[in-house]
Parts: structure tokens; sequence; C-alpha cells
């Protein structure tokens, strides 16, 4: 009877470290960037991106004292499948909106940026609550006249607009 106990405790010691070792290894493998081709988006908020366009106010507009917007492309380090427009495309760029002022108000419905009437993408505040950042895979958003504006939730009536459309520096999307 003892011996029957025995080798019975040590089946279910063996089944469930084995268990335990297969969702280990398992769950290592979901998060791990490389394996399933997504850049964290810590990862593209601090890649280094080539300025297109800027531009700053001295006089801060609307509630949430706008002061400007900075565009800039960047190169990633490996091509991502995204789904842009209801399709998948291979990418290798991207664009990183940022939008300065505040601080900025935490709410419910997260910060949105703009550009005319097309959401860039919602948008991540920095720890001073001074800047929201958006990115974007979309080339065509970005483009000369287009207007930057922010709202909270995906309210059309509800954005505020910076007063400078986005000139595009030389070399820029035309």
């Amino acid at each position: 009877m003892k011996r029957r106990s025995i080798n019975r405790w040590t089946a279910v010691v063996i089944i469930v470290s084995s268990l335990l070792l297969a969702t280990s290894s398992f769950s290592q493998r979901s998060t791990n960037p490389t394996a399933n081709k997504e850049l964290p988006l810590k990862e593209l908020l601090r890649l280094p991106g080539r300025l297109l366009s800027e531009a700053k106010s001295a006089q801060p507009g609307s509630d949430l004292k706008l002061t400007g917007y900075r565009i800039e492309e960047l190169q990633l380090p490996r091509s991502l499948n995204v789904e842009l427009r209801g399709q998948q495309v291979v990418v290798d760029r991207a664009w990183r909106v940022t939008v300065q002022g505040g601080p900025f108000p935490v709410r419910a419905l997260p910060a949105v940026i703009w550009i005319d009437d097309q959401i860039v993408g919602n948008g991540i505040e920095n720890e001073s609550l001074s800047q929201i950042t958006a990115i974007t895979f979309d080339s065509s958003l970005i483009r000369q006249g287009g207007v930057v504006s922010v709202s909270y939730g995906e309210d059309k009536e509800d954005r505020r607009r910076l007063a400078q459309g986005i000139e595009l520096r030389q070399g820029g999307n035309q």
C-alpha cells in the first residue's frame, strides 16, 4: 500500500513539473518581441527619428495649453507586419507625432492625436505630462498643410487644434 502511494505521488510530481516547464517555456516565447515580430511601444518612443516638421507657439492655445508639435520619421530596426487601412502590409518605417503643452490631464478616455480628420493614434503622455505622443505606420497622414489636433476619445467635435499647419522640411513626405 505504501509503495503504491509513493509511486502515485512521484507520478503527480513528474506531471506537474512537466506542465510547469512547458508553461514557462511557452510564456517566454510569447513575450519575446523577436519571436512575434512586434516592437514594444516603449522602443518606438525611444528610437531616434528624422525631424520632418516642427512648430512652436509662444502663446499657448486652448484649455490644453497646446504649444507645438513635432513629427519624426523612424527607421525601424526590422520590418513589421501591420494592419493598414484594413490590409496586412510590411513596413520598415513609422512616424512619431508629438504634441507639446499641458500639463495634460490624465483621463478615463485616452488622448487621441489627429491630423486633419484622420486619427494618428492613441497618445502616450510623458512623465511630466507636457507631451503626448502617438505612432503611426500610415505615411499618407503626414502631409503638407495638415492640421494637428488632440481630443480625449475619438470625438471630432471636441478636438483642440494647433494653429500652425504642417510644414514639411525638404526631403519630407511631399
